[in-house]
């Protein structure tokens, strides 16, 4: 393996809607599953663009909710135990990120987090390509110049982890914690 290319939200990060509703909840009232429909269905359609603002002012109306504090709970999570193993990794293996991410996400992620040792960041929202597009996966290829088979990819959705895995990825489905490392250690 000479490279690994991990996914943000749900694998280094929570999954960001699923955190922002919790966090919102302790002030607002309103329908979770809605909320969560409502972000699933429309920020994917975004995640590729730098147009953010339109979602959020309509999220806010809709919801009843300001949007600063929209803004403010997805832009909460702090990373998980995993991301201190991406660091370690850093030091054997060349390291890279590409997440689908709105734009506001995007800023806060790099202005927030030290990701420096990662070797290239891609997000959709500046490559303007999203996964699970096989583009999306070409393109970071292509900039690494590295062979889908000697990368792994890392990531908790499943039609992300499909793609790759058709384009020759080696591949790690996050699930949990205690899973990712022994999947790690069979891996690498």
């Amino acid at each position: 393996m000479k490279a690994i290319i991990f996914d943000w939200g749900g694998v280094l990060a929570p999954s960001d809607n699923k955190v922002a509703i919790i966090r919102l909840k302790k002030n607002f009232d309103f329908d979770e599953n809605a909320f969560q429909d409502y972000f699933n269905k429309h920020e994917d359609d975004l995640c590729d663009t730098n147009e953010y603002k339109d979602f959020l002012s309509k999220a806010s109306k809709k919801f009843n909710i300001p949007k600063e504090s929209i803004v403010n709970a997805l832009n909460a999570d702090p990373p998980d135990e995993d991301f201190e193993i991406a660091k370690e990794l850093s030091k054997k293996y060349k390291l890279y990120l590409l997440s689908n991410q709105l734009k506001f996400r995007t800023d806060y992620i790099k202005k927030t987090f030290d990701l420096d040792f990662f070797d290239e960041v891609f997000f959709s929202n500046e490559i303007g390509l999203k996964k699970p597009s096989e583009k999306a996966f070409e393109y970071v290829l292509k900039k690494i110049g590295q062979k889908s088979e000697d990368c792994l990819f890392i990531d908790d959705y499943s039609p992300n982890i499909a793609v790759a895995k058709k384009l020759g990825f080696n591949v790690i489905l996050f699930k949990g914690f205690e899973e990712f490392k022994v999947e790690l250690d069979r891996l690498l």
